[in-house]
């Protein structure tokens, strides 16, 4: 008889792990489930082992929609996530990989099922591994919504007239979703400080003191402002491809156009680097005056219907974000100059880009504070950038943005800094079209008890990118030890109260499968 009670307790301590110790609940106990029934999008319809690992925990948690009211059942959402759960762990790694709004728990998923895909954390292994979907997507009361006419043209608007027309579609899909989405009030309520407080209320469901955080891109935003908000909670930190609250929208589309002009020099050098780069002999300098010439031959309408508009937008999205693919980009300046331009086609790329877009569109532009939303404000812009756009490339996706959540119902306050005295981990790479290298100099100076890594190289991102960089990464979270300061090839770090460097030359900065390249056009 004595081991009915004890039972009882693991019983409970397995379904609830806060349950059978003496801790304080301000929030609603997790519902475990089975994994099985709650698959992940980019799982299904691929063979699963028969038996899924054991590490393998799939859970919902109920929270407010609005956090500032009373939990109800009028004001209730359920989160979905998933974990990766050793025994004994050493403490919870909570990850978001951007999007923003992108998939979150598969990478748990992953991580369990020990895929290749996992590897760049593999060391960290002896952690709770939470992979949550944000509120308003997947698993986490996805929003409903209907594209109809919404579009994101590769032209800006040059007029009242036209900026009018460029935000409607917006207003309309915007409605469509708050008239679509349940619960009633949810897309007022699905930006990223309601997503701190969900993390805080799964962190505080699963009996940690402390969170630990990997965030990419816009998943920094998250993580910057978790910091602010739940200073006490912040554990071992990494921002990786940083966006930071706190940056004009001038600032902002500014970094993003030197970034765009960084980004042809280095396509123009890694074509030095490749023999195979039909402009390879002509030498240094080549890429660029294709890409001059490419847009002349646009303006003039020798182009096969494609504008001048399409080719720098299809350059930016289709090439140089992301993970720039420098072989197809030069490959598609030659085709262009010798009488194929579809590969600098916008209507390539759009159909694929525009529900990926749509799908952030939501958060992008409930976080965004917009400065002036006026076509004269958005104007002044673009008259701005301009002095500073060298190769006349003209288009960023930030730009496209401002321009677009002007049509949004709700606004963040994005232009508020926020700063931290937490001793964070800031990552950056050199040349990083999406998160300019910029952001991550202006965080630091937010976070001045951080260490700052510059990876010398390409990409958006660095923990996929092997290297010391990503090494830094994983050892700091897996051992709370900040690295220390260093200059080297691939990488550079600067620890508190140091000076940043000139941001590396795009011709002598490291070429390659090392600095995070494509190297294939395919």
């Amino acid at each position: 008889m004595l081991w009915a009670p004890l039972f009882t307790i693991l019983a409970i301590a397995l379904c609830d792990p806060c349950a059978a110790l003496d801790v304080p609940r301000n929030i609603n106990s997790i519902q475990w489930v089975d994994c099985a029934s709650s698959v992940p999008q980019p799982f299904q319809g691929i063979p699963l082992p028969g038996a899924l690992p054991p590490t393998l925990h799939c859970g919902r948690l109920d929270v407010p929609m609005d956090y500032s009211q009373p939990f109800s059942t009028n004001n209730k959402i359920t989160l979905g996530f998933a974990m990766y759960r050793p025994s004994n762990p050493k403490g919870l790694i909570n990850f978001n990989p951007g999007g923003p709004g992108s998939e979150v728990a598969s990478y748990a998923w992953a991580v369990a099922l020990n895929l290749s895909v996992a590897a760049p954390v593999s060391g960290l292994g002896d952690f709770d591994f939470l992979a949550m979907d944000v509120r308003g997507t997947f698993s986490s009361n996805p929003l409903n919504c209907t594209l109809g006419d919404l579009a994101i043209p590769s032209s800006f608007p040059t007029n009242e007239a036209e900026f009018e027309a460029y935000q409607a579609p917006v207003r309309a899909y915007a409605q469509s979703c708050i008239d679509q989405s349940t619960p009633k009030g949810i897309v007022a309520h699905i930006g990223t400080a309601e997503t701190v407080q969900d993390w805080d209320s799964l962190r505080e469901a699963l009996c940690y003191d402390k969170m630990h955080f990997l965030g990419i891109s816009s998943g920094t935003t998250g993580g910057i402002t978790y910091a602010s908000k739940f200073p006490q909670n912040v554990g071992r930190f990494v921002l990786d491809a940083i966006i930071p609250p706190g940056i004009s929208n001038l600032d902002l589309v500014t970094s993003q156009i030197k970034a765009a002009n960084r980004l042809l020099l280095r396509a123009d050098a890694y074509c030095i680097y490749d023999p195979t780069c039909p402009f390879h002999s002509i030498g240094k300098g080549s890429v660029v005056q294709a890409f001059s010439d490419v847009l002349q031959q646009a303006l003039a309408g020798n182009s096969s219907g494609v504008t001048v508009d399409d080719v720098r937008a299809a350059a930016n999205i289709g090439y140089l974000s992301g993970n720039p693919n420098f072989p197809a980009f030069n490959l598609a300046l030659y085709g262009a100059l010798n009488g194929n331009w579809s590969a600098l086609s916008y209507a390539t790329f759009a159909p694929s880009y525009l529900p990926a877009f749509a799908s952030s569109l939501h958060i992008l532009c409930l976080d965004q504070h917009i400065d002036d939303n006026t076509f004269s404000g958005f104007n002044a812009i673009r008259q701005s950038i301009a002095k500073v756009d060298t190769a006349q490339i003209s288009y960023v996706q930030d730009l496209t943005i401002i321009g677009l959540c002007g049509g949004w119902p709700y606004h963040g306050n994005s232009q508020i800094p926020l700063p931290t005295d937490a001793p964070m981990l800031l990552v950056t790479a050199d040349f990083d079209l999406n998160t300019p290298t910029e952001f991550s100099t202006f965080e630091w100076a937010q976070a001045p008890n951080g260490v700052l890594v510059v990876r010398h190289g390409d990409d958006h991102g660095t923990v996929t990118v092997s290297g010391p960089a990503q090494s830094a990464e994983i050892a700091f979270l897996a051992t709370g030890n900040l690295p220390s300061g260093t200059d080297e090839t691939l990488v550079t770090i600067y620890t508190s109260g140091m000076e940043r460097g000139p941001i590396a030359d795009p011709y002598t900065a490291p070429i390659g499968p090392p600095a995070g390249d494509i190297t294939s056009a395919v």
